[in-house]
C-alpha cells in the first residue's frame, strides 16, 4: 500500500526556504512601492506610465503575489520548483559577481573605458552658452590616471585670469584629444609643450589646456568668445578632430551625470546599475566600439564636406579666425590626423592656417598609438610627439619672438 503522504494544508516547506522567500519578498516588494511613484515621461497607461515601465511593474507585482502565496499557502510540488528556481538564481548571481570582479580586475581590451567615460561626463556642469563646462577646483581619478581641473574648469595647474608681466600664453581650444583622454596629468600635450617653450625659449610660458570632452566646433568658437579672450591669449591653437563636425552632446539626455540624489525611478535606477556593469559593456563591446569610432568624414576616406555638419563646423572655424584676426592673435589650426596635402586643405581654401598632426604619428610605432585596443585616443607617447611638431610649426611661423603677435 502507498505511504500515507502529508497534505498540503499542513505541508510546511524548511527554514531555509522560509528565510530566502522572505527576505526576496521584502526586496521585491521595496522595489514595486519604489516602481510606482515614477510617472513617465510619455505615459500611455492610467496617465502615468510607459507601456515598456507597466510591464516591468506588472511583472514586479506577479512575482511578489507568488511569493506571498508560496509563504501563505506552500504546495509540495511548487516549493521544489521554486527551491530549484533559487539555486538556479543563487548559482547565477555568484557566476555573475565573479565574471564582474575577473572583468574589473583583468580589464581586458582597456574595457574600463565604457565606464570611465560616463562617470567622467557625469561630472559636467551646465552651462547656459557652451551647454555644458568642467567643473571647476577639484581632483579625480580616471582609472589609473589622475585628473586636477583648476578654479578655471581647465586641466592645468592653478593661475589667475590676468596675465603677470612678461609672460606670454598659448591656448589650446579642443575636445577630448586636447584634454588629454588616458593620460595622466602632465603628460597631455598642452602640459608638454609648455615646459618644451620654458626649457628650449626660456621664459615664462602658460600654455592653457581648454580642452572640454565632446566638444565640436561651435563650442570651440563659443568658449573662446566667452571666456579665452579673457586669458589674453598670446597664441590661439586649434586641434581639430573630424566627429567636431557632429552635433552638440546633451549630456542630461543620456544619464551622463554623477548622481547626487537617489534615482527617480526603478528604470533609472536598473540603468545605473547596468551602466557602471563590466559584464554589459562587455556585451556590447562591438556596438559601443562602432559609436566611438571617429565619425565617417575621418575614417572611410569621406571628405569632411560631405557631412551634414561641415558647413556649421567651418563656419564656426571661421569665427575663430576672425576673432583672432580682430585681436591680432595668431591662429593655427591642427587636425589631429590626416595626410599633410588633403587633411588641411579645406580649411585652407578658406583661409585659415592648417596644418596636420599625421606625421607625430608616424614617429611612434602603431602598436603605440592609441590609449587601449577599444579606446581610439591617442596615448601619452604620441601626445609627446604633438608637442614637438607643434612646438616646430609656431617656430617656424615666428610666433616665439616677443611682440610677435599678429
Amino acid at each position: 500500500m502507498p505511504k500515507p503522504s502529508i497534505s498540503d494544508a499542513r505541508y510546511r516547506p524548511g527554514r531555509a526556504f522560509s528565510i530566502f522567500t522572505g527576505a526576496l519578498l521584502g526586496v521585491l516588494s521595496l522595489a514595486l512601492v519604489f516602481g510606482v511613484t515614477h510617472e513617465s515621461g510619455e505615459p500611455t497607461i492610467l496617465r502615468r506610465y510607459s507601456t515598456g515601465y507597466f510591464a516591468l511593474l506588472l511583472s514586479l507585482a506577479t512575482l511578489v503575489g507568488v511569493l506571498v502565496w508560496l509563504l501563505v499557502a506552500p504546495r509540495p510540488r511548487f516549493v521544489r520548483w521554486a527551491g530549484n528556481l533559487y539555486a538556479l538564481l543563487i548559482s547565477t548571481a555568484a557566476t555573475v559577481g565573479v565574471v564582474e570582479v575577473g572583468l574589473r580586475v583583468l580589464n581586458p581590451w582597456g574595457l574600463e573605458l565604457f565606464s570611465l567615460l560616463p562617470y567622467h561626463m557625469q561630472g559636467m556642469v551646465d552651462h547656459p552658452q557652451l551647454g555644458y563646462v568642467h567643473p571647476r577646483s577639484v581632483t579625480y581619478r580616471l582609472g589609473n590616471k589622475r585628473v586636477t581641473l583648476n578654479s578655471h574648469g581647465h586641466r592645468d595647474d592653478e593661475m589667475p585670469l590676468e596675465k603677470p608681466a612678461g609672460e606670454r600664453r598659448i591656448l589650446v581650444l579642443g575636445d577630448s584629444v586636447t584634454f588629454g583622454w588616458g593620460a595622466d596629468q602632465g603628460e597631455d600635450f598642452p602640459a608638454r609643450l609648455e615646459a618644451l617653450l620654458r626649457e628650449q625659449e626660456g621664459g615664462a610660458w602658460q600654455v592653457i589646456n581648454a580642452g572640454v570632452n565632446g566638444y565640436n566646433s561651435q563650442q570651440e568658437a563659443t568658449l573662446l568668445a566667452v571666456e579665452g579672450l579673457r586669458f589674453q591669449p598670446d597664441i590661439v591653437l586649434l586641434i581639430y578632430v573630424s566627429n567636431d563636425v557632429d552635433a552638440i552632446i546633451e549630456p542630461n539626455a543620456v544619464t551622463w551625470r554623477r548622481y547626487p540624489t537617489w534615482p527617480s525611478s526603478l528604470a533609472e535606477l536598473l540603468d545605473r546599475v547596468r551602466s557602471i556593469s563590466y559584464l554589459y559593456q562587455a556585451t556590447k563591446l562591438f556596438q559601443r566600439m562602432e559609436e566611438l569610432r571617429p565619425s565617417a568624414a575621418g575614417s572611410s576616406g569621406r571628405s569632411l564636406a560631405d557631412h551634414p555638419g561641415w558647413p556649421t563646423s567651418l563656419a564656426a572655424i571661421r569665427s575663430i579666425h576672425a576673432l583672432c584676426e580682430r585681436e591680432r592673435i595668431p591662429f593655427l589650426l591642427a587636425m589631429e590626423s590626416g595626410s599633410a596635402d588633403k587633411g588641411p586643405a579645406p580649411f585652407r581654401t578658406a583661409g585659415i592656417d592648417a596644418i596636420t598632426l599625421g606625421p607625430a604619428w608616424s614617429r611612434v610605432p602603431p602598436e603605440k598609438h592609441r590609449v587601449s585596443r577599444i579606446d581610439p585616443h591617442p596615448s601619452a607617447t604620441v601626445h609627446a610627439e604633438f608637442a614637438r611638431l607643434l612646438l616646430d610649426e609656431i617656430r617656424v611661423r615666428g610666433w616665439l619672438k616677443p611682440g610677435s603677435r599678429g
